[in-house]
């Protein structure tokens, strides 16, 4: 998880909010008849499609597992539900983009936004610096994400972080940049190199679980006395 720097809004949706009354705000389809955000429509590059813009503006990454998503796999996410904040349902601060989510699976097996669903996270702000309050650990093949904080800890929960699958996928990118490591040697400057690299987006795209990599790299920076 980390944060996510929202851009301007699209104009559609400027335009769209503007024909609706503060009256009428909290209908119950006002976000269903917004028209701006079909797949195919991001998948074409229409214009101020908005999946298109939160992609962008998330670099193609969930903004819960941070998962690589794009115009197919993703859901638009209302971090405040739909049926207890309506007069929220189109501002977008509150829209994001995640993955599928295991969508259509057993209860058990549904992750983010798809888990979630119309519960309310209390502890995980995705504005705020929210990688600061994120740790990662590493558990035989597997690697669990976590917090010190009660509320974000209890957020993992309702999110289903720690689904096997998940836990199995960050140790599968951790295991990668560890070998390329091993390859080119565990150097300050080769660590810095790849902190950086993953801090960053490449071709618009961030490095799928990108900031758990920093966590772990950061450790190994300061386990040699330096800093990131």
């Amino acid at each position: 998880m980390k944060q996510i720097i929202k851009s301007i809004e699209p104009i559609s949706l400027t335009r769209y909010r503007s024909t609706i009354s503060i009256e009428n705000l909290e209908d119950s389809n006002i976000y269903e008849d917004y028209p701006n955000k079909k797949r195919e429509d991001c998948a074409n590059d229409v214009s101020e499609n908005i999946r298109k813009q939160l992609l962008e503006e998330q670099g193609y990454i969930c903004c819960y597992c941070m998962s690589r998503i794009n115009c197919e796999n993703s859901k638009i996410e209302h971090f405040k539900p739909q049926t207890k904040f309506r007069d929220l349902q189109i501002n977008y601060q509150n829209l994001f983009v995640a993955c599928s989510g295991g969508e259509g699976s057993p209860n058990n097996y549904q992750h983010c936004d798809s888990k979630k669903g119309e519960q309310e996270l209390v502890g995980i702000n995705l504005l705020t610096k929210i990688e600061n309050q994120i740790i990662y650990n590493k558990k035989s093949n597997l690697i669990e994400i976590d917090s010190f904080n009660a509320n974000i800890k209890q957020d993992l929960k309702i999110l289903n972080l720690n689904l096997q699958i998940l836990q199995k996928n960050r140790k599968s990118s951790y295991d990668k940049v560890i070998s390329n490591l091993k390859r080119k040697g565990y150097s300050i400057p080769n660590i810095k190199k790849i902190i950086t690299f993953y801090q960053s987006k490449n071709s618009d795209k961030y490095e799928p679980y990108c900031e758990m990599i920093v966590h772990f790299l950061t450790k190994k920076l300061k386990s040699q006395g330096a800093t990131a």
